[in-house]
């Protein structure tokens, strides 16, 4: 397993073509923000964000059966407690609200005094399932699913245990920046949209952009709206890739009426376009001139 910090991004201009500048390893360190991690295993990669005053340790992971593994600093490693744990666990379908339930069940046959409570914890992409399992005196176990789609083979579990005392605000702050910050970065066996969709949607996408309102939106779109967050997004996506994965590549948006995203189609299917394409999907959009308006992004990596 390899691991990466991600670097801070430069500026990038956007127009009809979005230029990305690919981060460089020679920026100063104080350019660098130090919180954004990417894992790469057998058939997986996804991000995670190390939360403030706590350490990522992907290194002594595997003792925990996990990931990556967050603690404190200056945490006495001598200890599983007060950790935050992050693993990847065979999916056996989508329902993983019925998975949470099963573990649930299993807890109550082992432990009869076992109090399951709600939990508040939550991602702007992914289903999210959190509980609390508590068992006075013995131990308060902090757990999240999600499943971030049909598209991979897995799904994230996110686990703390803070023994037979609660989580303190400091801890349960960490542990839900770690919940809403996972993202899965590679689909792995995605085949992708068909082509005659995609081609459909392009013309479509290009007979937009020769009326008026349909070229100040594809301005608006991409330097007001993509833009802004693409900046940050663009290092996530690219970190610790060769040169063969950075290639350009097309991102096709249908936007509703409001702004909402109805579909997003990317191509060539590229690891950094399967980065973004969930990013795109989920981003509140400016209102289009009319609805399902299909708008283009060229993204060029250099």
């Amino acid at each position: 397993m390899v691991i990466g910090k991600i670097l801070g991004p430069k500026k990038i201009t956007s127009s009809l073509i979005l230029l990305a500048v690919l981060i460089c390893p020679w920026l100063p360190s104080q350019e660098q923000p130090k919180d954004w991690l990417i894992l790469h295993g057998d058939r997986f990669r996804f991000g995670v964000k190390e939360p403030a005053g706590w350490q990522g340790d992907w290194e002594r992971a595997s003792n925990l059966k996990s990931n990556i593994i967050f603690y404190q600093k200056g945490h006495d490693m001598t200890t599983a407690y007060g950790v935050i744990r992050v693993r990847i666990n065979n999916k056996k379908n989508e329902d993983t609200g019925a998975d949470l339930a099963a573990d649930m069940e299993g807890y109550r046959k082992q432990f009869a005094a076992i109090i399951l409570q709600d939990l508040e914890a939550s991602h702007p992409l992914y289903p999210c399932y959190p509980k609390l399992f508590c068992l006075e005196g013995k131990f308060h176990e902090y757990v999240a699913y999600l499943n971030p789609g049909k598209d991979y083979w897995y799904m994230f579990s996110v686990a703390m245990n803070t023994r037979d005392k609660i989580a303190t605000e400091s801890e349960l702050l960490a542990f839900r920046t770690v919940v809403s910050s996972l993202l899965a970065i590679d689909a792995a066996g995605s085949s992708g949209q068909p082509s005659s969709d995609f081609d459909a949607a392009l013309r479509t996408a290009d007979d937009n952009l020769k009326s008026k309102d349909g070229e100040r939106y594809d301005v608006t779109f991409a330097r007001k709206a993509a833009g802004s967050w693409l900046a940050s997004a663009l290092p996530r996506c690219t970190r610790g890739l060769p040169n063969a994965d950075l290639g350009p590549f097309t991102v096709l948006v249908r936007v509703g009426s409001s702004g909402k995203p109805e579909e997003v189609l990317v191509r060539p299917l590229t690891k950094v376009a399967q980065c973004l394409k969930p990013l795109f999907a989920s981003a509140k959009h400016p209102k289009p001139p009319g609805p399902s308006w299909w708008v283009k992004m060229d993204i060029a990596i250099r």
